[in-house]
């Protein structure tokens, strides 16, 4: 049987300031990259033989 797994503990102090301001500094997807994305979604959902 596998073992459980522990919660993720909050980040805090020095930790969380980091975290947060590396998120600040991820750049949105452009309009061009969203298109790619879905147009390769589209093209895998249609090589799927099964119902979800």
């Amino acid at each position: 049987m596998a073992k459980p797994i522990a919660p993720t503990p909050p980040l805090t102090g020095q930790a969380a300031v980091d975290f947060f301001a590396e998120m600040e500094q991820q750049k949105k997807a452009t309009m061009a990259e969203r298109a790619r994305v879905k147009a390769g979604a589209e093209r895998i959902k249609k090589m799927l033989t099964f119902n979800f």
